[in-house]
C-alpha cells in the first residue's frame, strides 16, 4: 500500500550515455511525498514531465480523494445509493478494475470498505473499539457485488444506500502508473517513481542491471533488498499506520470479510507488473489465509511476495518472471 518505508539505494553516476542525465525532483501531494528520478536528454524535458505529472496527480486527486468534499468520489458516496451518478470514464475504469481484483482475490481486496474505515476511524477518535453490532452493520453495507456500473452511459449506482467506496488500497499505485505513462509518452526509458512507498522501476540506472530497493523491517534494519526493473512494488503493514485505542493498536488494514483489522501478518511486500497491482496484492495478501502468497506466485509468474509474520518469521514467494533476466 502506501507505507513510506521503501528506501531507494542508488549508487550511480549522473550520466548514462553522453546524451542522458539523471534528474530528480520531490514534492508533496495527496498527503504523501513523491519522488521522481528520470534519465532525460535535457532538463527541459524532465521539467515538462514533472509539470505534467503534477497536473495529472491533481486530476486524480479531484476524482478519487476521500478527503475532499468536492471530489467525484465524495459525490458518488453521497448519491449512488439513491440513483445512478454520472462519472468520468477514469472513475469507471478504476472501479471496474477494482471489481476484477476483488473477484481475483476472493474479496480480500474490496473498495467498498469505506464505511468500515469510517467506523474504525471514528471509534479510534472516541477511544472505544466498535461493537460487534456496529461492525456487522457496516459489513452489511459493503460488498463489491453491490456496485452497479453502466459503462455505456458512464454511470455508477449502489445496491445499498449506505455503501461507501474507498480507493486507498489502489489509488497511490494507480497514480504511480499514470506518472510512468507520462514519462514514457515523453520518450523517457529509465527512471523510478516513489509515491509514499508505492514504487515503479523503469529500465535500469547507469552501470547496473536493475534499481535496488531496500525494504525497512518493523524492528529496524531491512527485511530485504530487491533488484527491480520494469516492476512495481508496494508494502502493507501494521506498525506504521494503525487505529490506536487506549488498550492496544489495530492494523489500518481492514479485512472486508470480517470487518475487523487484519492480524495475519506484520508486513507484506508485493512485487507485480504495475504499481497498482502491487498495491492491491500487498493489501489482499495481508488479509488472506496462510499460503495465499505462495498460491498467487505459483499461478502468476509476474507476482512475488515477502511476508513477515507477527513472530518476525519471513517467508518469500516469487514467480518465475518477477526479477530481471541477466
Amino acid at each position: 500500500m502506501r507505507l513510506a518505508l521503501l528506501l531507494i539505494l542508488l549508487v550511480i553516476s549522473c550520466s548514462s550515455a553522453e546524451t542522458e542525465k539523471l534528474y530528480e525532483r520531490s514534492f508533496h501531494v495527496m498527503g504523501s511525498r513523491v519522488e521522481l528520478k528520470f534519465y532525460s536528454p535535457s532538463e527541459r524535458l524532465f521539467h515538462r514531465v514533472v509539470e505534467a505529472s503534477l497536473e495529472r496527480m491533481g486530476e486524480i486527486d479531484r476524482i478519487f480523494s476521500n478527503y475532499r468534499e468536492d471530489s467525484v468520489l465524495a459525490e458518488v458516496n453521497r448519491s449512488a445509493g439513491v440513483g445512478p451518478v454520472s462519472v468520468p470514464r477514469e472513475f469507471l475504469f478504476l472501479t471496474r478494475a477494482s471489481i476484477d481484483y476483488s473477484e481475483l482475490t476472493e474479496g480480500a481486496f474490496d473498495i467498498t470498505v469505506g464505511g468500515l474505515f469510517e467506523l474504525w476511524r471514528a471509534a479510534a477518535a472516541a477511544g472505544k473499539v466498535p461493537s460487534e453490532t456496529e461492525i456487522a452493520g457496516a459489513l452489511e453495507c459493503a460488498g463489491f457485488r453491490k456496485i452497479r456500473l453502466d459503462e455505456e452511459k458512464s454511470r455508477i449506482s449502489f445496491a445499498s444506500d449506505c455503501l461507501r467506496l474507498d480507493f486507498g488500497a489502489v489509488g497511490k499505485g494507480y497514480a504511480v502508473d499514470r506518472i510512468m505513462e507520462i514519462a514514457k509518452e515523453n520518450g523517457i526509458k529509465r527512471g523510478l517513481v516513489n509515491f509514499g512507498g508505492n514504487i515503479f522501476a523503469l529500465g535500469s540506472p547507469d552501470g547496473k542491471e536493475f534499481w535496488e530497493v531496500a525494504v525497512a523491517a518493523p524492528g529496524g534494519g531491512f527485511v530485504s533488498r530487491l533488484g527491480l526493473r520494469d516492476r512495481g512494488i508496494a508494502t502493507s503493514g501494521d506498525y506504521e499506520r494503525y487505529f490506536e485505542f487506549p488498550e492496544r493498536k489495530y492494523s489500518h488494514i481492514i479485512d472486508p470479510m470480517t470487518g475487523h483489522p487484519s492480524e495475519n501478518s506484520a508486513l507484506v511486500i508485493a512485487v507485480a507488473r504495475t504499481a497498482a497491482e502491487a498495491d492491491v496484492f500487498s493489501t489482499a495478501i495481508s488479509v488472506l489465509r496462510a499460503g495465499a502468497a505462495r498460491e498467487f506466485a505459483q499461478r502468476d509468474g509476474f507476482l512475488g511476495f515477502i511476508v513477515v509474520g507477527k513472530n518476525g518469521e519471513k517467508e518469500s514467494y516469487f514467480g518465475a518472471s518477477v526479477f530481471p533476466k541477466r
